[in-house]
């Protein structure tokens, strides 16, 4: 069994400005077009299951990393773990997972 954190020193980096809706979220509708950058906004927050820090800042996720196919309803999401053998990547891919299917209509996979 390990003890301790694998990666005890991970590199912080700065938060992006959040952009602003131009819609209000109050009138969205399934039938809306999604982008990477609204996928990003949903994710962006995630608590390392490690670090008191989000998946933003220890840049396990970044913008250019998501997919967005509206037409076949699809998001792809990648993510880089702060070191190669991170023994969190399932645990983080699922928090990915069940926010992205709680936040976005049912149509996306």
């Amino acid at each position: 069994m390990v003890s301790g954190l694998i990666n005890a020193n991970p590199v912080i980096y700065e938060k992006k400005e959040r952009r602003v809706r131009s819609v209000d979220d109050s009138e969205y509708t399934a039938a809306e077009a999604i982008d990477q950058l609204e996928v990003f906004d949903h994710i962006r927050d995630i608590k390392d299951p490690e670090h008191p820090y989000s998946l933003e800042e220890l840049k396990v996720i970044t913008e250019d990393a998501i997919e967005v196919d509206d037409k076949l309803s699809y998001v792809r999401v990648t993510f880089t773990p702060t070191v190669e053998h991170c023994s969190m990547a399932t645990v983080i891919g699922l928090c990915l997972r069940v926010k992205l299917m709680r936040s976005l209509p049912q149509r996306y996979k």
